[in-house]
């Protein structure tokens, strides 16, 4: 006779966690943005970005927080990530084309993207005008001429990469070459070398900064004549995805 008032304790006990699990929502999943190829687009200039990152392949709008502009999807869908690593560079992409107001000021503006999901933080894409890395510029022959002070927009774009640019400099002047690139969301990490005239190292850096794997040389030139800066990823890798702007003055 003692087992059935256990027996209906136990049911009643079930039932208010079944039904509570039945009740469960379906956890959403949010949509983010890693990074854009390229990193920047010009002002009055209508650019074509690819927005990469997680679930962006059910994208309805594209969204600019602060600015005056336009956006228009191109295409969305699922994405290949190299050496297997989505988290990192994402599965998913948006192709965009961005038109901007002439008239917009900093250094950035930030976009969001619209999925059934939700919302992706806002992302930053550069806006200050860039040159393009020309190739082939992987040796000393070959290096890319450049005027400082000067932004270039380029890619790592395979292993062993090296992109190589030529500049001329003063005795004492002081170079300031910078990297964006990791602190963009891109997979790349950099390493610049500079060398001198007769092409011998007299600086270099990887990861100025704790906070991300950005490159930056700060230095007088020690002398007059041609200097050669060059940019690689520390681990040897690329692809269409290693994109960085290096900023040079």
């Amino acid at each position: 006779p003692r087992i059935l008032p256990i027996l209906l304790l136990l049911l009643f006990a079930i039932l208010p966690t079944t039904a509570q699990d039945k009740k469960k929502p379906t956890p959403k999943i949010e949509p983010r943005v890693f990074f854009a190829i390229p990193l920047g687009a010009a002002p009055g200039k209508t650019t074509k970005l690819i927005l990469r990152g997680s679930n962006l392949d059910t994208a309805t709008d594209v969204k600019i927080l602060d600015g005056k502009g336009s956006v228009k999807i191109l295409s969305k869908g699922k994405a290949g990530a190299p050496d297997k690593n989505p988290d990192k560079v994402g599965d998913t992409q948006i192709e965009i084309e961005l038109k901007l107001d002439i008239k917009l000021s900093g250094t950035s503006i930030s976009l969001v993207v619209v999925t059934p999901s939700g919302e992706t933080k806002p992302h930053a894409v550069l806006i200050e005008p860039a040159i393009p890395e020309r190739e082939p510029n992987d040796s000393f022959r070959s290096a890319q001429a450049v005027r400082l002070p000067t932004i270039i927009e380029g890619t790592i774009g395979r292993p062993k990469d090296i992109d190589l640019f030529r500049f001329d400099g003063k005795k004492g002047q002081k170079l300031h070459a910078e990297v964006l690139a990791s602190r963009m969301g891109s997979p790349l990490d950099a390493i610049l070398t500079l060398y001198d005239t007769k092409m011998e190292q007299i600086a270099s850096n990887d990861d100025f900064d704790p906070a991300h794997r950005d490159a930056k040389i700060e230095i007088a030139l020690p002398a007059d004549g041609a200097y050669y800066l060059s940019l690689v990823d520390a681990h040897d890798s690329g692809s269409a995805l290693h994109v960085y702007r290096l900023i040079m003055k």
